[in-house]
């Protein structure tokens, strides 16, 4: 017979005391290895992206970084330049955790990281964010000579400052009031501020038109309709893409085969109001249809620059030969600077090919064929071709 053994009270007492001192020593050890140098952790959140991408190694690091002390806080704001926009919200929550937990008094500190240029625009912005909360009178006075910024976040403060500030003077005095809305215009750069700011100009009998503030781009050549029934024009190469990919020119002259016959290039133009080109209207609310349309801008210098569509239609855009954007989205909304995308604006003729896509949706809603676009500077500038 095989014999069990029994163990007294004082040994499973000892066991114990072994078992949880192992354990002690184990997460010791594990606590040890999780804990990471501030930069590498900080560089863990900075990898994170989407569908979970990285979200292993952001989860404790983001653990650590919350514990972070306020004297270090410029590390996290660092952090915020040129990230994605999932580690950058991930960033952000961690910073204001970071501000919220912290007993030492951090406006100083906050107020040097936001006005110094030098330092990622996110960063200055975040950072004046957390001095309104701190020392408010202080941060808004800041604000108010941030309207030339080139941090966008801090020019964004500063406009809505001066929007405000316009709003309470537009009942008593309007020609101050009109003043500080075209001061805020020439500023803004956000499409939704810049709205705001025509608007109110309007109600005070001041008429700019959206076209012009927002420097839309709003005369072309077009080519339409094409074939898209079925959705089969998106991806189809016609003449005119193959021509302008190959040798990065448009010849206006040609003729090309259309959805039902030959068809030319002809000129339109964006309405003088929204600047919306609008091919519905131009070819009889044609349905299952592709729409190209080219344009020359002239640039006086070399520089970095951003195409800017809104759309509510499905669209390609190449420039200079390069294709530089496509979304094959149907009837999804549309806006201003509804998508954006950088490109290298060249020094004298840049050569742009839109194609916009409409499909056989038969809905009220689903009629517009129609965009607006602009070239701008990587604040959302709005260029202007040159003469």
């Amino acid at each position: 017979m095989k014999k069990s053994k029994i163990f007294c009270p004082n040994h499973v007492s000892q066991l114990m005391i072994l078992v949880l001192a192992f354990g002690a020593i184990s997460l010791s050890n594990a606590h040890g290895q999780d804990e990471l140098p501030i930069e590498q952790a900080i560089e863990s959140l900075r990898n994170i992206g989407k569908e979970g991408k990285g979200f292993s190694k952001a989860i404790p690091a983001a653990k650590q970084l919350r514990q972070t002390s306020s004297a270090k806080i410029s590390l996290l704001l660092d952090a915020m330049a040129d990230t994605n926009p999932v580690a950058e919200n991930w960033l952000r929550g961690i910073i204001f955790d970071v501000a919220r937990k912290s007993s030492q008094p951090m406006a100083a500190n906050l107020q040097s990281y936001a006005m110094d240029q030098s330092n990622n625009p996110t960063g200055r912005g975040l950072a004046m964010e957390l001095l309104q909360k701190q020392a408010p009178q202080t941060a808004n006075r800041l604000i108010t000579d941030c309207l030339n910024d080139p941090s966008l976040p801090l020019r964004e403060m500063a406009v809505e400052q001066a929007i405000q500030r316009a709003q309470q003077l537009a009942q008593d005095q309007p020609q101050d009031a009109i003043a500080d809305y075209r001061v805020s215009l020439s500023a803004a750069r956000h499409p939704k501020q810049l709205t705001r700011i025509i608007e109110a100009l309007g109600k005070l009998g001041e008429e700019v038109n959206t076209a012009d503030a927002f420097v839309l781009l709003t005369n072309w050549q077009s080519l339409a309709p094409l074939n898209n029934v079925g959705g089969v024009g998106f991806n189809k190469q016609y003449a005119p893409e193959k021509e302008f990919e190959t040798a990065g020119i448009i010849d206006l002259r040609a003729k090309h085969t259309g959805k039902h016959s030959d068809v030319n290039w002809q000129p339109i133009s964006g309405s003088l109001d929204l600047g919306e080109v609008d091919l519905a209207d131009a070819y009889n609310k044609e349905k299952g249809a592709v729409g190209y349309l080219f344009a020359e801008f002239e640039s006086d210098l070399d520089r970095p620059a951003q195409a800017r569509l809104g759309c509510i239609n499905a669209n390609k855009i190449w420039i200079n030969g390069k294709l530089v954007m496509q979304n094959e989205v149907y009837h999804a909304g549309s806006m201003i600077d509804q998508y954006i995308s950088d490109f290298p604006l060249k020094k004298g003729t840049n050569r742009i090919l839109l194609k916009i896509c409409q499909n056989e949706q038969e809905e009220s809603w689903a009629q517009d064929w129609k965009f607006q676009f602009r070239i701008t500077d990587p604040s959302g500038k709005g260029l202007a071709s040159q003469p």
